[in-house]
């Protein structure tokens, strides 16, 4: 199933407790490329009708981010995930694929000469060049290390003038002022701060699992889920040779996927 069109505008309007529902499906769902339908319906189904929630389920169908199909031998309707399911229940932040990029060793240099008469359009503008992963080098200079493909939906999205904005491609220097230009654009100790919240949350989960409540991990699952949106809302996700040495992200997100895989296998008991 192809996408929906604006969906980044229908994540915005998203009750909780909705997104919470496409969050944990993602997570439950297993392996990240897994595409079975019985692995959200069989884990998931008792949970969702119990907590209420099966009217968000056709919901988020109709919406596009889950796709459903009849299982002859069990009669029963069973869900997967589409592909803009699982970027929506991360914001469609994508860490892993975005580390993995091949820097082409070129810099994207946006430039904007807005009057202080206009504040308002400066302000609009730097919150989407924010939102889209650029860092901010010095007052109207923007970088970012790969051309944003968010850009044009936000830019398009948000009615703004961009009569004011000059993108340039310039060749890299070498590693040394890679170095300093990443340091100076972005707040990595703001980025390793969050992963280190997202940390805590993760490593209260085996407390979670001695309770083994359903009510337990619907809390610790909203807890969870907020600190991780946290963290990726500032982290430019740069590819993995950009990142600064002391870098918490990357570790973090590998304790993330083992503590997932076990908060699926104990919601897995509540079938």
């Amino acid at each position: 199933m192809s996408r929906p069109r604006h969906y980044l505008h229908i994540i915005r309007l998203m009750h909780t407790k909705t997104e919470l529902l496409l969050y944990r499906l993602c997570w439950l769902s297993g392996k990240p490329f897994e595409r079975s339908y019985r692995n959200i319906n069989q884990s998931f189904e008792g949970w969702a009708y119990q907590s209420g929630l099966l009217d968000q389920i056709h919901r988020l169908e109709a919406q596009g981010f889950l796709e459903a199909q009849h299982d002859p031998a069990s009669g029963k309707r069973l869900y997967r995930l589409t592909e803009a399911g699982r970027a929506a229940a991360h914001g469609s932040r994508n860490p892993e694929s975005s580390w993995s990029v091949k820097w082409d060793r070129k810099w994207r240099i946006f430039l904007f000469d807005i009057p202080e008469s206009e504040r308002s359009k400066r302000r609009q503008l730097t919150r989407v060049l924010a939102k889209s992963g650029c860092g901010c080098l010095q007052g109207s200079v923007w970088i970012s290390p790969i051309a944003p493909r968010s850009m044009e939906k936000l830019i398009s999205g948000n009615d703004l003038d961009c009569t004011h904005l000059l993108l340039l491609r310039a060749d890299s220097k070498g590693t040394k002022t890679d170095t300093r230009m990443v340091a100076g654009a972005w707040d990595f100790d703001e980025i390793n701060q969050r992963y280190t919240n997202l940390k805590i949350v993760l490593e209260h989960f085996p407390d979670v699992a001695r309770r083994g409540t359903r009510e337990a991990l619907a809390d610790w699952t909203a807890e969870e889920s907020k600190a991780t949106r946290h963290a990726l809302q500032i982290d430019p996700l740069l590819p993995a040779e950009l990142l600064p040495k002391n870098y918490l992200g990357r570790k973090v997100w590998k304790q993330r996927a083992r503590t997932i895989a076990a908060a699926a296998k104990l919601a897995r008991r509540f079938e």
